[in-house]
């Protein structure tokens, strides 16, 4: 099979590190173009990665027919401005979370891949951890068979923290001093105050992954129930009946990340530890307790050091080939969004 060829939309601080670093690496796919606002920064980091073309605009890089996706690394306010474009060219893309800002403007754009015939991924990048892939493994066959009981409980835990922990000090992101150039952020929709828009802001930024990892490890939907006033937790209900608690920011730490999640049957558990988020070629870890009628056993398998972001990469080149569906995709994108939108209601 030949190999992917990728252009990326933006090579910044996540572009670099959270990216282009990792995609680099891959043997099943070539980064052959980019493109960035920072023009001079651009050629540095084409020049550091061996990436053979560098266009001044987006849409010079969309009309090479030699790309067969784009990694857009931009902010996700922005993402009503270039996602349409990289799918009406004949792209697959991935960006980076949230799907955009508000749902009102996500359903376009989900609309938009629909029509395309491509994908459309997005980089909830939890999903892809080592750890989370074993565990739902665990979660699913529990499931099926039913030996361990009723799924009854799902609890994550995200303090804010050291989230660079692997890149301080040690992959510092090429950079200019060049200025950003501007660009129109997705517009807040009619009858919210700016108020409630900055709190959904907040709360998109920092919490989307947890929104989106609890219908993954849930294996279903699930609505809100209650919020906190104070922010410091929300409570879920699935479509089946399981109850599941994010606590957002129950303390914080310095200098460490401290995040996991725990999916609770009536007779045993599995226990997730994740790392940073960009953390160097670490995958997370996972415990899992069964109770049979005899005994409790604890298991902790032996993962690949594989990073979150690595595995993220090679995933989305298997879901060019046709290997495997995204993990989350536009569509589900959707659903993270109109979470958001009912607990910052909610909260108010």
């Amino acid at each position: 099979m030949s190999k992917v060829k990728l252009g990326f939309l933006g090579v910044g601080f996540m572009g670099q590190l959270a990216h282009l670093a990792n995609y680099a690496a891959l043997d099943t796919c070539e980064v052959v173009a980019l493109t960035d606002a920072k023009q001079k920064q651009a050629e540095l980091v084409a020049k550091a990665y061996g990436v053979p073309k560098v266009y001044a605009t987006a849409a010079e890089m969309l009309a090479d027919p030699e790309i067969d996706a784009v990694v857009a690394s931009q902010m996700f306010d922005n993402h009503v401005n270039i996602v349409e474009d990289v799918l009406n060219a004949g792209k697959h893309i991935l960006t980076e979370k949230p799907l955009c800002l508000y749902p009102q403007n996500g359903k376009a754009l989900v609309e938009c891949a629909k029509k395309s015939g491509k994908m459309h991924m997005i980089a909830n990048h939890k999903r892809s951890d080592p750890a989370v892939e074993y565990a739902l493994k665990v979660i699913k066959k529990w499931q099926k068979t039913g030996e361990m009981g009723k799924m009854r409980y799902v609890r994550l835990t995200m303090p804010p923290g050291d989230w660079v922990a692997g890149a301080k000090g040690v992959n510092l992101p090429i950079s200019t001093d060049e200025a950003y150039a501007a660009y129109t952020p997705e517009q807040m929709p009619a009858g919210f105050d700016k108020k409630f828009s900055d709190d959904y802001f907040v709360f998109v930024n920092y919490y989307i992954h947890q929104v989106n990892l609890m219908r993954y490890l849930m294996c279903e939907d699930y609505k809100l129930t209650f919020a906190d006033k104070s922010g410091a937790l929300l409570a879920v209900e699935s479509k089946s009946g399981v109850s599941g608690i994010i606590e957002m920011a129950p303390y914080s730490s310095t200098d460490s990340w401290q995040e996991s999640a725990m999916v609770c049957f009536e007779k045993g558990y599995v226990l997730i530890t994740l790392p940073a988020p960009l953390v160097a070629q670490q995958a997370g870890t996972v415990t899992v307790f069964s109770n049979n009628e005899q005994e409790g056993v604890f298991t902790s398998p032996a993962l690949a050091n594989v990073s979150a972001m690595r595995n993220q990469a090679a995933n989305f080149i298997k879901v060019i080939n046709g290997e495997m569906m995204p993990p989350c995709d536009s569509a589900e994108g959707l659903k993270d969004l109109e979470l958001a939108m009912d607990y910052i209601k909610f909260e108010k």
